[in-house]
């Protein structure tokens, strides 16, 4: 029985196929920008010479360039298992988990965003891990190399119990702040949503925002890899370095991209 399934809009494979960039690659070194267009000014007829006024500078004729950003949009998150020795390390996230196994996530981003992660409860709501108050005060932007653990704090882990069943996650990156979460989760005073923003207390969501999200995410591009690999580090230590984790990337570098992850943890007694 597997005990992780990612459920994501892959049409993005047929963009990582052309590019010949797999998403691991998207995610640490993106393709590089096209070549910016010069935009051609038609000449103008000759005019006679005329000394300019006194403390003028003539001007010239500047075209801004796109705001753009310059990389995919990418998440790497990888299952983190409590070892004998009280250490969470990456674990194959098809093993099947046990009675008693402590379980977290930990989140990656290639680039800064906005990261929401819910759980479903048997009610079938979904219950909100991150942002967390204990976490930069409620805050959800997070930045490039800083990794999140879900559920957050020393002591946040998923504790399995004798009694078999699946745990559901839904994460969902961008680049905007989501509105439909936002106004769910925070409670915003002022005129700006970038403004006073606080946490609020239990928040729940409704199954119709998760499917709304995900449907929307449909139509984009996505690409998908699961890397489960052993290598040698080449810090002259000839350690063995192992990677057991996920990419999920956003070929888009839009403003307003996004890409959203279904995670189903599945345990045994």
């Amino acid at each position: 029985m597997k005990s992780l399934v990612v459920m994501a809009a892959f049409s993005g494979a047929i963009w990582a196929q052309d590019s010949g960039l797999k998403a691991r690659e998207l995610f640490y070194t993106p393709p590089p920008e096209p070549a910016p267009v010069k935009k051609s000014v038609p000449a103008k007829p000759p005019v006679a010479k005329q000394n300019p006024p006194v403390n003028q500078t003539p001007s010239t004729n500047q075209v801004p360039a796109a705001a753009v950003a310059n990389v995919p949009l990418g998440l790497r998150y990888s299952v983190m298992k409590r070892d004998a020795s009280a250490k969470f390390v990456e674990v194959d996230q098809d093993a099947t988990f046990h009675s008693g196994d402590r379980i977290r996530l930990t989140v990656d981003t290639n680039t800064p965003g906005y990261l929401y992660v819910v759980m479903q409860g048997s009610s079938g709501n979904w219950r909100l891990l991150f942002p967390s108050a204990d976490v930069d005060g409620g805050n959800n932007r997070i930045e490039k190399g800083a990794s999140q653990q879900i559920p957050s704090g020393d002591k946040g882990q998923f504790v399995f119990d004798d009694q078999s069943g699946t745990e559901k996650l839904f994460l969902v990156l961008s680049r905007r702040p989501e509105a439909d979460l936002d106004k769910l989760i925070y409670s915003i005073t002022g005129t700006s949503t970038e403004g006073d923003r606080r946490l609020v207390a239990s928040a729940k969501i409704g199954g119709d925002v998760v499917s709304r999200l995900r449907d929307e995410v449909k139509s984009r591009d996505l690409v998908f890899e699961k890397v489960d690999e052993i290598s040698l580090k080449y810090d002259g230590t000839n350690d063995v370095k192992t990677e057991k984790a996920t990419y999920v990337v956003n070929p888009s570098r839009s403003d307003d991209a996004r890409l959203v992850v279904d995670v189903a943890l599945k345990h045994g007694k």
